[in-house]
């Protein structure tokens, strides 16, 4: 019971980070805040001493505001066109998937709510003190609160003049994919089948649970599936999992002992596109992109393809060896199947060897990830690894422009076999 509530915490938790990452949202809770701030400083005018009331008055605070106001608004929309210009050109040098992860990027989101919240404060108190709502001593508070704001500002300037020097660099997008990856990874890791029991053998008996849409499967409410289950006292067997495109009346799952299919499927969340939350291969992915865009013709950057090749070989190495905080089953109405080993190390490595076809370099960088790898992984991701490691042979063959090249790699090939 105290692993379910942990991992109960634990799901919250991710679900209002998750919220918390849309820029629009926190943009809208600091505005919120400062108008609820210049409204209160009337209510709290009664706590202020006669001593304050003369030097910070009216005339003391209004040339700040004016300021605020004038200023902050073309500071948002200067930051605002900075951020998307160079998420759009780390688009085109990576992929689309991490313009992604950089849009929930949550200092720059900070930073841009801070400087909107600073316009609508400035704002909301000029408009105020117009309509004659600020007494004496309420004044003093809005002085105050100005004071907070302009430090606020200072500090978001001095952050965001850091965050520009790295923000549109292929490093920067690099490293947040791999941190995403990384936290998916570990998450997958922990909780082996989003913490369902292992499908054994799917039954055939049962009501269906279907699609009420198309789309991507983008998550699973695991929580709110095992409490339906309790409460009808019925088993859920799962036939896809996140990633999954399911197309409109496709069968979700499989209920048993339960007629009331339709409360079930509203736990399955389906979208237009993927999501990194409960999709670790579509983590692997991004990154994946980024080194097949990086041996593009029009980029031709085989260094970044081989960065990127090292990000996927850490990124599973750590996964196969990160045994000791797994746990065990937390729904036990719910069955699933579980992404392994295999789906994994071709998630992340199947498309480079094709691309890099043209490329020895990155070829022998592949090979040389894919045989240290497999020291790590258990049978299902040796047997892909295998796999690949034929492909990227043939696509060598093929590929590479003459005989000595194609003779190096398959030396190279030999040598770590042996």
């Amino acid at each position: 019971m105290a692993g379910k509530h942990t991992m109960k915490l634990v799901q919250t938790m991710l679900t209002l980070r998750r919220i918390s990452r849309i820029l629009w949202i926190r943009v809208a809770l600091l505005s919120a805040l400062s108008v609820l701030a210049a409204l209160s400083a009337e209510l709290l005018g009664p706590l202020i001493p006669d001593g304050p009331r003369d030097r910070f008055s009216e005339d003391a605070t209004m040339p700040i505001l004016t300021i605020l106001a004038n200023g902050m608004l073309a500071v948002a929309t200067f930051s605002l066109g900075v951020m998307v210009s160079t998420h759009r050109t780390l688009a085109q040098q990576t992929t689309p998937r991490i313009h992604r992860l950089l849009m929930e990027d949550t200092s720059t989101q900070t930073m841009l709510a801070t400087f909107i919240g600073a316009f609508v404060f400035a704002l909301s108190s000029i408009i105020l003190y117009r309509a004659g709502y600020y007494s004496d001593s309420a004044s003093v508070i809005v002085f105050a609160v100005t004071v907070f704001v302009v430090a606020a500002i200072v500090v978001s300037l001095v952050r965001w003049i850091g965050q520009l020097s790295r923000i549109g660099s292929l490093e920067y997008a690099l490293l947040r994919a791999e941190q995403t990856a990384r936290e998916i990874l570990y998450q997958q890791r922990r909780l082996p089948r989003l913490g369902g029991c292992k499908l054994e053998e799917r039954p055939t008996d049962g009501v269906d649970i279907e699609a009420p849409r198309s789309g991507f499967l983008r998550r699973i409410d695991m929580d709110e599936l095992q409490k339906l289950a309790e409460t009808h006292e019925a088993e859920v067997y799962l036939d896809h999992l996140p990633g999954d495109i399911v197309l409109r009346s496709q069968r979700l799952g499989l209920l048993r002992d339960c007629d009331e299919a339709e409360k079930f499927a509203a736990c399955f969340l389906l979208a237009t596109d993927r999501t990194y939350e409960q999709d670790p291969a579509y983590a692997l992915q991004a990154l994946r992109e980024s080194a097949s865009k990086a041996l593009s013709p029009g980029i031709n950057d085989p260094k970044t393809a081989i960065d990127v090749i090292a990000r996927l070989e850490r990124l599973l190495w750590d996964w196969a060896l990160n045994t000791s905080d797994t746990e065990g089953p937390l729904y036990d109405r719910v069955f699933l199947s579980e992404l392994g080993a295999g789906d994994l190390v071709e998630a992340g490595f199947r498309d480079i060897t094709r691309d890099a076809a043209g490329f020895g370099d990155v070829l022998t960088a592949v090979a040389e990830a894919l045989v240290r790898l497999r020291g790590a992984m258990p049978e299902a991701g040796r047997e892909a690894i295998s796999d690949l490691l034929e492909d990227l042979r043939a696509h060598g063959e093929a590929g590479l422009m003459t005989a000595r090249e194609r003779q190096r790699l398959t030396d190279r090939l030999a040598a770590l076999d042996a």
